[in-house]
Formats: structure tokens, C-alpha cells, sequence
């Protein structure tokens, strides 16, 4: 493993993306199948990924879901990190 993945794995947060296609949403409007996507794709998906930054979240959703397909992107939100005092008891 080279350090450039390494460093990536050690400093990567997680994020949730909300995205729809609106495309779908017109064929489910008009009450049509849209011929690529599911109908869910009408509604909010909610989409964790990890990556370094922003910038790079936005790469990859659309590495995977094009504007041009009709993928519009509503908020991307940071998941703060789960951390807790290991001497606390539950």
C-alpha cells in the first residue's frame, strides 16, 4: 500500500449526500417508467461515502451519478466522527 493511500485512509471523513434524479421525477409525474432508473429515484436517497474533503465527495457522486443524467445533488453534510472516553462505562 503506498503512503498516498495510507495518509487518505488516516485523514478520510464521511459524508452523507441527499440526491435525486429529476428525471425520474418527470416520468413518475406522468405516472411513466423512467427506462434507465427505478422509481425510487424520484425521492431523496441518502448516500454515505468516505473522502478528504468536499471537493472530493463531489468528484465521486458524480464519477457515479452525472449531471447530465439528470442527478441533482441537495446537501452534502459531514458525519461528525463517533469518538467516546474508553474508561466511561455504558
Amino acid at each position: 500500500m503506498s503512503t498516498d493511500v495510507i495518509a487518505e485512509h488516516r485523514n478520510t471523513n464521511i459524508y452523507e449526500v441527499v440526491m435525486y434524479n429529476t428525471e425520474v421525477r418527470k416520468y413518475v409525474e406522468f405516472d411513466e417508467k423512467h427506462p434507465r432508473y427505478d422509481d425510487g429515484w424520484a425521492d431523496s436517497r441518502y448516500i454515505e461515502l468516505p473522502a478528504l474533503n468536499i471537493r472530493s465527495v463531489i468528484k465521486k457522486i458524480r464519477a457515479r451519478y452525472p449531471r447530465k443524467r439528470g442527478f441533482k445533488i441537495t446537501a452534502i453534510t459531514q458525519i461528525p466522527e463517533f469518538t467516546y472516553d474508553k474508561r466511561e462505562k455504558f
